[in-house]
């Protein structure tokens, strides 16, 4: 007989924890003081990221946020396990709440793309997602290029484009589906609305999965449900243009559609993998799936087993032959590259040879994914992977977390720009869960645990995720303002040497037809200056520049101190545009 359930977050009256239970919470104490150590033993590990081009970054990252937040949680923790206390009501919530709690998700993150990351996509990865979207809502799949830019279009910054030379149409090169719902989204409504949509279905379908899972326990889908919500990679990344958000969500519609067991759902999970496999890169929906897939196969469910290998057999094929298809439509007359390096297999391969620092990269990855989590997520998932020795699905979540973990350190340790480890986004619901199982494996410590959970939900809430939204919007806060100075320049063209500031390269965006004014030009990109500033200049033509003083927020930003670069370089940079019959303006 089922017990009844209460609405809401259930109050009943604590009471102090009795000595003979105190031994219990001190057990729980025990593990998570653990696993703070191996959390600052990465810390230590991260120290060792070395500093070049790129991998600086992630030096930054680690010491103007991560190790910030490591020093909270540990005060955190003091805070939630300060006054033991005995709660014997469990802690429950309805669909209704769970509904509820959703969409002021859905609200939280759309705000918090237009006010805290002020409406700018900041990675290259979230500047492509709406570029790509922009095509494809008029129906194309590539955009052609104005004969006049075809020499030039590496100046108007190709990075993260198909690698042709003088193109006669440009796309990005990633895979289409995250910009096909943004293009979707944006038919209706606001496309920043497609990750807070994705996001807070992700809450949803997660109490969903609980619940099968657990269909006695209210209580353990309650707990997974709020673990996730007080992730601070979960809440923000929703706020972004990411494919990460449409990761997650299709990994867990992919799963619930499993957990149904029935015919016409596999046929609609494979549909659901179909989008999952091309939403940006083909790699990460299939680790997701592999250990289910080989659950079948140990329980010997030869149909259905046969039924997704072949079904995913036909997705790999459609999208491994994408990139080959689009390069046929980016080729012009003009263009001499052929079609190696447009495949995955030359892009694996050659994100694998240029690899470097894997150990010290992956634990500041892993040291970012802890530290923007629930405060009790990773202990009570630690506590939960004792169920993989008997649960074979506990075990398909374990390993469907570890195999993005171990893929990754080798082929592409980098992540770039990201709240937590992005690469870890699309199994979020596999942690969660399995500190589902973690929080039923103790259940003789469920009277003392229950406080302690409710301080940690509060304090990931109303402690951890407004500090984290601060480091994020003072992360995008100097580029979304310099954008701002560009698009307000009155300039024909903006002219932007990479060098002046840092990850410059990502201001050099512009739109697939080039209507945007200013146009944006990567100064170091430039093939032939003079060929270029001949075709532009003419007379009542502007180019722009930026003066120390423009890219000195962004300095200032990563705790630098300017080279003073752009001003070094403006005298003799203005004179060849004004030679070639251009006006010029500085941007401070």
């Amino acid at each position: 007989m089922k017990a009844k359930i209460t609405n809401g977050l259930s109050i009943k009256k604590i009471s102090p924890i009795d000595s003979r239970k105190n031994s219990d919470l001190q057990k729980f104490l025990i593990l998570t003081m653990r696993i703070m150590i191996g959390v600052s033993a990465l810390a230590v590990g991260a120290l060792f990221v070395p500093f070049d081009k790129f991998l600086w970054l992630t030096s930054k990252q680690f010491t103007l946020q991560d190790l910030w937040l490591l020093e909270i949680i540990f005060v955190l923790c003091v805070f939630v396990f300060l006054i033991p206390r005995n709660r014997t009501t469990p802690v429950r919530l309805q669909l209704g709440h769970i509904t509820f709690i959703a969409a002021a998700v859905l609200i939280l993150c759309l705000l918090g793309h237009h006010l805290l990351l002020m409406g700018y996509d900041l990675s290259r990865d979230e500047q492509m997602a709406n570029f790509d979207a922009s095509i494809f809502a008029h129906g194309r799949l590539v955009w052609p290029l104005p004969e006049s830019w075809q020499g030039e279009a590496d100046a108007l910054n190709m990075e993260f484009m198909f690698p042709v030379s003088k193109p006669a149409a440009w796309v990005s090169g990633y895979l289409p589906m995250n910009a096909v719902l943004r293009a979707a989204v944006g038919l209706l409504a606001d496309p920043a609305l497609t990750g807070p949509l994705l996001t807070a279905g992700s809450l949803l379908l997660t109490f969903s999965i609980a619940k099968c899972i657990w269909p006695d326990d209210q209580e353990a889908r309650t707990i997974v449900t709020l673990l996730l919500l007080g992730s601070g990679q979960l809440i923000i990344t929703g706020m972004t243009a990411y494919a990460m958000p449409a990761h997650l969500f299709f990994n867990l519609l992919w799963l619930r559609l499993l957990i149904a067991d029935r015919r016409v759902y596999d046929g609609v999970a494979l549909a659901a993998g179909f989008v999952a496999t091309g939403l940006h890169q083909p790699l990460f929906h299939p680790m997701f799936v592999g250990p289910f897939l080989l659950s079948m196969l140990i329980e010997r469910r030869w149909w259905r087993l046969l039924f997704f290998i072949v079904g995913y057999g036909a997705i790999a094929f459609f999208w491994l032959s994408w990139p080959l298809y689009v390069h046929s439509l980016m080729i012009g007359p003009n263009s001499t590259t052929t079609a190696a390096g447009t495949d995955f297999l030359s892009r694996f391969l050659q994100a694998f040879s240029s690899n470097k620092g894997n150990f010290s990269l992956t634990a500041a990855n892993l040291l970012r994914f802890c530290t923007w989590q629930h405060l009790l997520l990773l202990p009570l998932l630690f506590a939960g992977l004792k169920a993989t020795k008997e649960d074979r699905f506990a075990g398909a979540l374990a390993l469907g977390l570890l195999l993005p973990i171990i893929v990754m350190a080798v082929i592409l340790p980098w992540q770039g720009i990201g709240f937590g480890y992005r690469y870890l986004h699309g199994v979020l619901g596999n942690a969660a869960l399995l500190a589902g199982y973690g929080w039923r494996n103790m259940k003789a410590w469920h009277e003392q645990l229950r406080p302690v959970f409710l301080r940690a939900t509060t304090a990931s809430l109303l402690v951890l995720l407004p500090v984290q939204s601060w480091m994020a919007h003072a992360r995008y806060a100097p580029f979304a303002n310099a954008n701002t100075k560009i698009n307000e320049s009155g300039a024909d063209y903006v002219i932007i040497e990479a060098r002046d500031g840092p990850v410059m390269m990502d201001t050099v965006l512009n739109n697939p037809d080039i209507s945007n004014r200013p146009i944006r030009i990567a100064f170091e990109n430039i093939i032939n200056t003079d060929r270029l500033t001949r075709a532009i200049c003419r007379p009542g033509v502007v180019a722009a520049f930026g003066t120390d003083a423009f890219y000195k927020p962004l300095w200032e930003y990563f705790k630098y101190e300017s080279d003073h670069l752009a001003s070094e370089n403006l005298t003799k940079l203005r004179a060849k545009f004004e030679k070639a019959g251009c006006k010029t303006r500085l941007i401070s």
